[in-house]
């Protein structure tokens, strides 16, 4: 077998074995995006905290927002990232 082919393989094993660590899989990461409503649980030197339904805190920074707000949030399950959010009341569109 060639170094280049052995190389390649070694790389590979190197993904699946970190995924397999952080228990995350392949699945999760190309996951379909997720919109819904989520409230502003904490806000705090202008960062924001939400709770979507999959339980899993994630901030907004720069946050416009107050705390009780009701936002629109767009996010990949078990992913800690929000792609989009905007505010449910006045549709300001707020990207990330």
């Amino acid at each position: 077998m060639s170094p280049a082919k052995l190389g390649i393989i070694f790389i590979v094993a190197g993904v699946v074995v970190v995924f397999a660590i952080q228990g995350g899989s392949l699945k999760s990461l190309f996951s379909d995006s997720i919109t819904e409503q989520a409230v502003i649980k904490i806000k705090q030197d202008g960062v924001c905290i939400v709770e979507p339904s999959d339980k899993i805190p994630r901030q907004i920074s720069n946050c416009q927002y107050i705390e009780g707000d009701t936002i629109s949030v767009t996010y990949r399950q078990q992913q800690p990232s929000i792609q989009n959010h905007f505010s449910i009341n006045n549709n300001t569109n707020n990207s990330n």
